[in-house]
């Protein structure tokens, strides 16, 4: 029974038994973002352009209520001296990594990700919230998990008092309320 088996053709894998075939998973935006930063440091790539999008979170927007006011008008008052502690904590971040692209990219995303949320999810249920520890199981349930799993490496050092920073951050420049 001598086959001759040089004339096969096939249009796919030609298998004498099991094919195992693995998939690694697509790269998510952030360790995309991670990888680049670390080059940028490497490289000393730096830019002195900041993100039009970054921007618009640093900058305050046009009702003047600076964090302290919108928290004591929400009931949140005991939050206030960590909160506007915290915040400080976002923008020295923010400045540290502002000269590169990647790092404001990074930051962005995650400014982005944590106003949705807050305003999706968090926010409807601040309104049966009455103490602080109910306010950072909210933050540790809807926030904290998920960005730390998204960050990955975490290349730029962002923990958990970073993420609520950048709660206290995004309301304290307008663009969260919190009643």
């Amino acid at each position: 029974m001598n086959q001759d088996w040089r004339d096969i053709k096939a249009g796919n894998d030609v298998v004498g038994r099991d094919k195992n075939q693995f998939y690694l998973p697509h790269p998510r935006p952030l360790d995309l973002l991670s990888t680049q930063f670390k080059e940028d440091v490497e490289e000393d790539n730096k830019t002195y352009d900041i993100l039009d999008e970054l921007t618009h979170y640093q900058n305050t927007r046009s009702d003047v209520r600076d964090l302290k006011q919108k928290l004591s008008e929400a009931g949140f008052d005991y939050l206030i001296d960590e909160a506007e502690e915290l915040k400080e904590v976002v923008a020295k971040l923010i400045v540290k990594n502002q000269h590169y692209k990647s790092a404001q990219k990074i930051i962005t995303f995650l400014l982005a990700d944590i106003e949705s949320t807050f305003n999706a999810t968090i926010k409807p249920k601040l309104q049966s919230t009455t103490e602080e520890h109910q306010v950072k199981a909210l933050f540790r349930e809807y926030l904290e998990g998920e960005i730390q799993e998204k960050l990955g490496e975490n290349v730029l050092d962002i923990y958990n008092r970073q993420v609520a920073g950048m709660v206290y951050f995004l309301t304290g420049n307008c663009h969260l309320e919190w009643k």
